[in-house]
């Protein structure tokens, strides 16, 4: 049957409608659908003639033209092998069927003849084209369920039974269309079950004789649970005849062994996840389900993760659904999905990286997880316990290079923060190991192994700033790693458990303890009665220090010190390191000296007008001393002395006759005093301590020492500045590890200078975390490679001659032998002298001995490199700091030369290349744009330190060094012009930068009014002087950039430098012709940067400027090979001298700038005919 031609009238202006159903674009086709349908609604008549009467032959006649046409030209269009064909044809023709269904005439025996008419499947059809009219049949058929055609009241069961028969018979043509055709048959017995038709158990029938496939089991399923929804009864053992032990049930644990084979089927036709586990979970996650989530999932795990890449594959896709549906399900026991077998299958997909088959699987298995739990409240938590619980791994991120579990928990709310940090501490508590089997070595080596990673977590959730604070967790935390860190628990009490820790484990929580303490000074909570009002940094609710609080925490455990007594919390304790008498005295002391500031505090706030900068100061040795006593229990002779030193400078701070102290030299306090030294300043004194504190690779102490350090800025002195920049002059190296830090205290342990965060040697302890590891190993190599050469070459003669002695110690006789023997005679003595088993053994022993503890030294001398580095770069963060807080310091000027000294001496230092970057960003970025104006004491001191800065700009070893000069010559220069207004003005007399006896010389020069007269401000007149020295010296190290940033920044003042350099151009006195271009590049530049409305400052230096412009023009036009000035430096000329000459003209028409550019025109136009070519451009102009 052929599609008659349409006509204009038979289609109504629809057939673009048509095109646009077959279009890529969805929204395009649904518009498409919807016109369509509406335009034929609106023409649609119903059918006078009986349903036997409407044939596909006598369809024309039965309905007008545009419906016939429509349905014979949709139908068509299912063939179509256009992408988005099928989809827009279909949802057109269950659109036209939808309101056709309401005639009575109309059939399905009606449009399925219309379907395999129009879609003819003949023995010569073959290749695509069979498979486009199958997939037309199938469309189709689709096309009249969606209607909804098939529940109409003059639909028959036959009918019915035709379009099962025709799915059923595409399903079994080709294996790629039984998934669709049953897809039509689920959707056909869902709405038969639900309109309760007479015909659904035919169809039932029908599709369970044709067999008990993947499809049909899917089919079953559908049906059934679409009849408990509703309520339909049906008997399936007379269907199923005995084949199945619980036909009504077919989900069942009953049927566990066929359910596995027929999920293991939907492996081989399809990539994509099966329609049957939708189906499957629908169920599982509905009311009273006959199949549990537990014994579903069993089979998916065993069936799935234990077989072949391909099922593994479809096992994650399970996986995925299921976790969704739990999501949405809210309370779902989601364990049950984290099974071994799954969990080791995405731990080693993911471990393994892109080599693994199923890695991009497992990454979007991964991050469901992740996104799924984070935005979950439900199954958050869970979810995180199973992934590093017994079937998962604690370290599961590290391992899998993921960021699951980090991202999980940090979406936890508070209430789930407190549950996790229950579970870490009972964690550290037990120390179990989930592996079997284990020695009592291999339990202990992983106990530890366990309990380092639960403190990791603890100090994890501190320092996260996703996680959310709150006191109770946090000050939990704190006294957990505390009372663990600090102190042996000898008899457990209320909330304080006996732990048997491993030294290195202790020392481990040490590290975590001083590490989270650090973390929470720096970060602030939020009150709960106003959650817009957030605290002070590093304070409680309450008001309190967090030092505070654990110091109260320990006097509560530790009493007056003794250890080892019963407590408020019922418990026994001593500390770990037993305190001496002089560390009880000192322990004692510093909790005296904490509750008279306190004390103090209490009644400066409470008076009428409070002094809050004494208050400030009193809280900062507060906090000084609270976080030095929590050392006592850890270092208790080095404690002790800063402790005292403190009480020293409080003295002097705060009493009415303050103790004498001895001064502080190199951050080393001397222990005697000495009542003949003078009293050194108590800022002094108090940087030099914070100082010692920055020597300590403790983040803690950083965080103190700031806190501070911003107290005390204001007070901050000249010699305080001295002793910050005394650290940064320092050497570097061993030698200045040598001259910073103490050496060889006998009483220090050897882990003193370790961080607040240690690295626990995995090897002694268990496994740690391999990707960390692998992290520090590459690094140490690397920094191995670096410095083996730098040591080799570093390492004095002494060493390699005790090398030498030691070898030749080692090898004995042999050597002294060796280094007699006579080389004719070395193979005869061979034989003789040759060592035996033993002693070649023994002599390796020595030999490889000798070897490890070089290597030791050469680890050390690095870590010392590194560790004075550190510092430094610290105490750089203490003069940014300074910068930040005390913009209009006096002082800020004071910083200048020796930030400028240090970045120099750093400068070709490959030891020191960190810090020479970070010096030249502060000075950039920080000093150089300090955002207020610090003043200058006088105008003479603020023009020395201008020239002083000019003077090394003259003489900097690169061009970096000179752009930072030039940027602090501008820093001063704006604080001359703010502070002393007359340093950059001009004067009409001799300059303020004269000598005496020069000025008697210009007295009367000077008393006549005549441009002459006119001296430059006493800043220009040293800009001058670095201008005469880049101009005139060949070799000047001064760089155009000093001149051009002032032209850039302060025009106005670079328009008094513009005669001095056009006058130096006239006489000659420009040794190279290149500077000539710069130096005429450079007054363009000015100019320009000048506004367009001149004041009468600007118009009288313009003048002077033009009448120096003039000769300095002519001169440097002249050709003169001996000074570089070529035809090629004259063409340079052009380009800025036309841009000069402008704007002297514009400015100064008035005042003869036209006529006086005439006559230098006439000159130039004299020159020969090269130069005039040259300069052809600015003849015009001119």
């Amino acid at each position: 049957m052929t599609v008659p031609t349409p006509t204009p009238s038979a289609t109504g202006g629809t057939l673009q409608l048509y095109w646009d159903l077959a279009s890529l674009d969805a929204s395009v086709r649904l518009t498409a659908a919807a016109k369509l349908s509406a335009t034929l609604k609106e023409i649609y008549k119903p059918s006078d003639k009986s349903v036997e009467q409407v044939t596909k032959d006598t369809l024309d006649a039965a309905y007008s033209g545009e419906i016939a046409y429509a349905l014979k030209r949709l139908i068509r269009g299912l063939s179509s092998s256009r992408d988005g064909a099928r989809q827009g044809f279909t949802l057109a023709l269950a659109e036209l069927l939808g309101f056709l269904k309401e005639d009575n005439a109309f059939s399905v025996a009606l449009i399925v003849d219309l379907i395999e008419s129009l879609n003819v499947l003949t023995a010569s059809v073959k290749g695509q084209e069979e498979r486009e009219m199958y997939f037309a049949r199938i469309f189709g058929l689709h096309a009249i369920v969606q209607s909804g055609l098939l529940t109409a009241p003059q639909t028959t069961a036959d009918q019915v039974s035709r379009v099962v028969t025709i799915l059923l018979t595409c399903a079994s043509a080709k294996s790629y269309l039984s998934l669709v055709s049953y897809d039509v048959l689920t959707k056909i017995i869902t709405f038969g079950i639900n309109s309760k038709k007479d015909w659904v158990p035919g169809v039932i029938s029908s599709v369970v004789e044709a067999g008990m496939g993947t499809e049909g089991i899917w089919f079953v399923i559908v049906a059934q649970e679409e009849m408990k929804k509703t309520g339909y009864k049906f008997d399936w053992k007379a269907v199923f005849k005995g084949s199945w032990e619980k036909p009504s049930h077919i989900l069942c644990s009953t049927h566990k062994a066929r359910l596995s084979t027929i999920f293991k089927e939907t492996t081989s036709t399809s990539p994509k996840l099966h329609p049957i586990f939708p189906a499957v979970l629908a169920h599982v996650f509905g009311p009273s389900p006959s199949l549990t989530l537990h014994e579903f999932w069993s089979i998916i795990d065993e069936s799935m993760f234990n077989s072949s890449h391909d099922r593994k594959f479809i096992g994650f896709l399970v996986f995925q659904k299921c976790l969704e549906s739990a999501s949405k399900e809210g309370k779902v026991d989601v364990g049950v999905l984290f099974s071994k077998s799954f969990l080791r299958c995405l731990i080693n997909s993911l471990a393994k990286g892109e080599d693994a088959v199923l890695n991009k699987a497992a990454k979007a298995t991964a991050k469901q997880i992740s996104t799924i739990s984070s935005s979950s409240r439900e199954i958050g938590l869970q979810v995180v316990f199973q992934l590093m619980g017994k079937n998962g791994h604690q370290r599961f991120d590290s391992i899998t290079r993921t960021k699951t579990v980090e991202n999980i928990v940090s979406s936890l709310n508070e209430k789930e923060v407190d549950t996790y940090v229950k579970y870490l501490m009972d964690l550290v508590v037990s120390g179990v190991s989930d592996v079997a089997d284990e020695t009592e070595e291999e339990s202990t080596s992983t106990s530890a192994t366990t309990r380092m990673w639960a403190l990791d977590q603890l100090h994890s959730l501190l320092k996260s700033p996703q996680i959310p604070k709150t006191q109770s967790w946090i000050q939990r935390v704190l006294q957990f790693l505390c009372v663990h860190s600090l102190f042996i628990v000898e008899k457990p009490g209320n909330g304080i458990e006996k732990i048997e820790f491993t030294p290195e484990v202790r020392e481990y929580c040490r590290g975590r303890f001083f590490a989270g303490l650090a973390e929470v000074n720096g970060y602030s909570l939020t009150t709960k009665k106003d959650e817009e009002k957030k605290l002070a940094a590093g304070v409680m609710l309450n008001g309190e220090y967090w030092a505070y609080d654990l110091v109260q925490f320990i006097i509560s455990l530790d009493g007056a010190g003794g250890g080892s007594k019963k407590n408020t919390a019922n418990a026994h304790v001593r500390p770990v390191h037993a305190l001496e008498a002089r560390s009880l005295e000192a322990r004692n002391m510093a909790i005296k000296e904490i509750t008279a500031y306190r004390t103090k505090v209490a009644e400066l706030q409470s008076a009428k007008t409070p002094n809050h900068t004494l208050i400030a100061q009193y809280k900062s040795f507060e906090l000084l001393f609270l976080h030095v006593l929590l050392q006592v229990y850890t270092e208790p002779v080095d404690a002790v002395n800063i402790l005292n030193e403190l009480k020293s400078c409080a003295d002097l701070v705060f009493s009415d006759k303050p103790a004498l102290v001895s001064t502080p030299s190199k951050r080393k306090i001397s222990e005697e005093d000495d009542e003949e030294e003078e009293q050194p300043n108590p800022v002094d004194v108090i940087i030099d301590i914070l100082l010692s504190f920055l020597a300590k690779p403790s983040a803690l102490f950083r965080g103190v020492v700031e806190n501070v350090f911003k107290v005390f800025c204001p007070v901050l002195t000249e010699s305080g500045l001295q002793l910050i920049f005394d650290i940064l002059k320092a050497k570097s190296g061993v030698a200045g590890a040598e001259e910073l830090f103490e050496e060889g205290d006998e009483d220090e342990d050897d882990d003193e200078d370790d961080d607040d965060v240690m690295e626990i040697d995995a090897s002694e302890v268990g496994k740690g975390d391999e990707e960390e590891d692998d992290e520090d190993d590459d690094e140490d190599d690397e920094d191995d490679d670096d410095d083996d050469d730098e040591d080799e070459a570093d390492e004095p003669e002494e060493s390699v001659e005790e090398l030498k002695n030691r070898l030749k110690a080692a090898l004995g006789g042999v050597a002294d032998d060796a280094a007699d023997m006579n080389p004719d005679d070395a193979e005869d003595d061979d034989d003789e002298k040759s060592l035996n088993d033993e002693e070649m053994e023994a002599f390796d022993e020595k030999l490889s001995a000798i070897f490890r503890e070089r290597k030791k030294v050469k680890t050390e001398q690095r870590d010392k490199k590194q560790q004075v580095l550190h510092f430094k770069l610290r105490v750089v963060d203490l003069i940014e700091l300074f910068i930040k807080k005390q913009p209009a310091n006096p002082l800020i000027l004071s910083l200048i030369m020796p930030s400028l000294a240090v970045v120099i001496e750093t400068a070709d230092s490959d030891e020191s290349r960190e810090l020479h970057t970070k010096m030249t960003t502060l000075i950039k970025t920080k000093l150089a744009t300090v955002k207020e104006v610090p003043p200058v004491e006088s105008l003479e001191s603020g023009l020395a330190l201008l020239k002083e800065i000019q003077e090394l700009a003259a003489k900097s070893p690169s061009a970096s060094v000179a752009g930072l000069c030039s940027a602090m010559s501008l820093l001063v220069t704006r604080s001359i012009a703010h502070s002393h207004p007359e340093g950059v003005a001009v004067t009409s007399g001799p300059s303020t930068a004269e000598t005496p006896s020069k000025k008697k010389k210009t007295a009367k020069a000077a008393a006549a009014p005549s441009d002459a007269a006119v001296k430059s401000s006493p800043v220009i007149q040293i800009y001058a002087a670095s201008l005469t020295d880049f101009l005139t010296k060949k070799k000047s190290k001064v760089q155009t950039s000093l001149f051009l940033d002032l032209c850039n920044r302060h025009p106005a003042l670079g328009l008094q430098l513009l005669p001095d350099m056009a006058e130096c151009i006239s006489k000659g006195d420009v040794e190279k012709g290149f500077k000539v271009v710069q130096a005429f590049n450079i007054i363009s530049a000015c100019l320009q940067k000048l506004p367009v409305k001149e004041n009468t400052v600007n118009l009288a230096a313009l003048k002077r400027f033009q009448l120096a412009f003039v000769p300095a023009l002519l001169a440097a036009s002249q050709l003169n090979d001996e000074k570089g000035m070529t035809l090629a430096r004259v063409k340079e000329l052009v380009k800025p001298s036309i841009s000069i000459v402008k704007r002297l003209k514009k400015a100064l028409e008035k005042d003869g700038a036209p006529a006086a550019f005439a006559e230098v025109k006439k000159a130039l136009e004299g020159r020969s005919d090269e130069v005039k070519t040259a300069l052809k451009g600015l003849l015009t102009v001119l």
